[in-house]
């Protein structure tokens, strides 16, 4: 398989190659298609602006993974976007001239209406779907083909910028390997690397690193032939802990690693970058609450208003005010932070992932300089009331 970390252009940095990289692009000027964009919606001078958002279009699950990244829920319990809350987020989203977006859940597949609405009405907004995340709960031999189809109908290949991604998520999941494997199988028999990339996201527990996905290879083999190694992409990835899921199965991550070295190994985070990544990107919570990483386990000091209170625009603009964030998208990453906290000091603080650097690294950043990386608490909004009465929830925003 493709191997995740190929194939990276960042804005300024060397020329793009399109059809290149997981998140492919399809034209070698998309940095500055996307920079006319801001130009002109008056964003041209905004330092903080994300190409993609990744959102949750419902947090119901047809399964309950123990150490769910996304703190899915039950599809009882769990809730979709109703049809205003997505009118209300594609204008969102076209104000700031946002290129695209992630779709994820939850598994946004249980929510196959509000999918569809999403993405038909997205066309017009002048959003592009460049990747969707799903367990394969749609892949029987019933259904595979018949939501290529209407994925296909909904205007999921006629993006201008970005090469859609369709993300396979295989690891405590209970779903059939055999519908991860035909939708696989339908995706590369059908479409060409041009209208369609895909990946399978394997996630083990960091115990015993055990993953699915030799497994996937071993049925996909037995049943349709050699796999298609240079159509799909790879990451491979352990469970992390997430300080929002009270109930989540307790992480073993062995190994304590220094704070520092995360620091030096830390990607740049904030540069736009298109290929094996789109960056800077956001995660847009069903709640509203919107961060400004997409990482599962995004520390809660990145989040920095909710979508459904206020305004996208006013929510960036009290990112573009916080200094940790300038700090770190100015040094090009966490290794920026050494100016500030010396590295003794992160030498001795240890934990088990870049996220938990982060969040470690705020506090100290925010203890060293005296300032607060939120403006004020995120507000807090009874989710019923977020998904039954969104034009009350949004009221007053523009002033």
């Amino acid at each position: 398989m493709i191997k995740e970390g190929t194939a990276t252009f960042i804005d300024g940095r060397g020329p793009v190659t399109p059809y290149a990289g997981k998140y492919a692009v399809k034209t070698a000027d998309v940095f500055d298609r996307i920079r006319a964009r801001w130009d002109n919606v008056g964003l041209a001078d905004a330092p903080y602006r994300p190409l993609r958002i990744e959102f949750e279009l419902t947090t119901k699950c047809n399964d309950s993974c123990p150490s769910c990244g996304m703190g899915a829920l039950s599809l009882q319990a769990g809730r979709s976007l109703t049809d205003r809350q997505i009118e209300l987020l594609l204008g969102e989203f076209a104000d700031v001239a946002l290129p695209c977006v992630a779709i994820t859940g939850g598994e946004p597949f249980v929510a196959m209406r509000a999918l569809l609405r999403f993405m038909s009405q997205a066309r017009g907004f002048g959003v592009e779907v460049n990747k969707l995340t799903t367990n394969g709960i749609w892949g029987s031999a019933k259904r595979c083909g018949a939501t290529f189809d209407q994925l296909t109908q909904a205007g999921l290949l006629d993006n201008e910028l970005f090469v859609p991604l369709l993300m396979l998520s295989i690891g405590e999941q209970t779903t059939p390997l055999e519908h991860v494997a035909r939708i696989i199988h339908h995706a590369v028999t059908e479409y060409t690397d041009r209208d369609l990339n895909v990946a399978i996201s394997s996630l083990a527990d960091p115990t015993d690193r055990e993953h699915k996905i030799y497994d996937l290879l071993r049925l996909y083999e037995q049943t349709y032939g050699d796999f298609p190694h240079d159509r799909v992409h790879s990451t491979m990835r352990v469970y992390l802990e997430n300080e929002r899921l009270e109930d989540q199965a307790p992480i073993h991550r062995p190994g304590n690693t220094s704070v520092a070295r995360w620091m030096d190994s830390c990607y740049d985070c904030f540069a736009p970058t298109v290929g094996s990544y789109v960056l800077p990107t956001a995660l847009l919570k069903a709640s509203g609450d919107l961060y400004a990483c997409a990482a599962f386990n995004v520390p809660e000091k990145l989040g920095f208003g909710n979508l459904f209170r206020e305004s996208l625009r006013a929510i960036l603009a009290r990112t573009n005010r916080s200094d940790y964030v300038a700090t770190v998208r100015a040094g090009g990453g966490l290794k920026a932070l050494h100016a500030v906290i010396p590295r003794k000091e992160t030498e001795q603080m240890t934990c088990g992932s870049f996220c938990g650097s982060c969040a470690l690294l705020i506090d100290a950043f925010e203890e060293r300089t005296g300032t607060t990386t939120q403006e004020a608490a995120l507000p807090f909004v009874a989710t019923d009331a977020l998904f039954t009465r969104p034009s009350s929830a949004a009221g007053g925003r523009r002033g």
